[in-house]
């Protein structure tokens, strides 16, 4: 198992805004959750180490949580903040095992063959996520597990899209082998940074995709104490409002990572604030 580092990982550029409006108690939980999840999807994302070793330092999280979800003792301060967390807000061991279950899935697999197949893994590195976050939010209602689900699929789904490029020169192609099959594009182009023929039309099929468990999302939320999770209702416009960037330039992803600025970080939470 690699060494714990000394404190939770702080929630990046992304997720701050979403952190900002948390009670103490809550960020505390959150940013421990968020240590742990950046810290395994490293594992998997480290080009240096050959995939048994990364496989090997995965399992030994296994191990760990296993034994600290049985009562044993902690060893860094990560895990005694994952400790603290899981106590304070019942947070189930299946969704921390679910999250390494997907960064898994990175160091064995390159490509998915359908959509459904993708979904698999989207839901144990984003939904298992969303789950654990409104476990430490204090919503568990009837549609809360259907609500975290679509918008993880949503968010990982901005990801895919946004990194499409990034992902392939590392390796792995997220899209589907069935739709680069319907839209007669090259994963090929990808790794060289090449936009293929029909890409345009193939984003924009992912995209809508996404906007439809967006808008599944929200339906789900009808009859919820919104207040109580305004925070993820503020991520799901970060990212809503990311993949329209995306589309209003054209997909060109081939370039520098597309980023929100200040400004459109805050009209999201606007938005986010307006439905809730």
């Amino acid at each position: 198992m690699p060494s714990s580092p000394e404190r939770p990982c702080e929630a990046d550029s992304s997720f701050r805004p979403a952190f900002i409006f948390l009670k103490p108690r809550q960020r505390r939980a959150l940013s421990a959750f968020y240590g742990y999840a950046r810290t395994v999807d490293d594992i998997a994302d480290d080009d240096s180490v050959p995939s048994p070793k990364k496989q090997a330092a995965l399992s030994a999280w296994r191990d760990r949580l296993e034994a600290l979800f049985s009562g044993a003792g902690p060893r860094g301060r990560l895990e005694e903040e994952l400790v603290w967390a899981a106590g304070a807000f019942a947070m189930r061991k299946e969704n921390f095992l679910l999250v390494l279950d997907g960064v898994e899935m990175d160091t064995r697999k390159t490509e998915y063959a359908s959509f459904d197949e993708l979904k698999s893994y989207m839901y144990r590195v984003a939904s298992a996520v969303g789950l654990s976050a409104l476990e430490i939010f204090g919503w568990r209602g009837a549609n809360s597990n259907a609500y975290a689900e679509n918008l993880g699929y949503a968010v990982q789904l901005t990801n895919i899209i946004r990194d499409v490029f990034e992902d392939a020169r590392a390796g792995r192609i997220y899209i589907p082998l069935e739709d680069l099959k319907k839209f007669d594009c090259n994963p090929a182009a990808f790794r060289n940074s090449i936009y293929p023929d029909n890409f345009i039309e193939l984003m924009r099929f992912e995209a809508s995709r996404a906007r439809d468990f967006y808008a599944k999302a929200k339906e789900f939320t009808e009859g919820a104490d919104k207040s109580s999770i305004f925070s993820a209702f503020i991520m799901g416009q970060l990212y809503s409002d990311l993949l329209d960037k995306i589309e209003s330039r054209g997909f060109r992803t081939a370039g520098p990572r597309i980023r929100m600025n200040l400004f459109e970080k805050l009209r999201a939470v606007y938005r986010a604030w307006r439905d809730c």
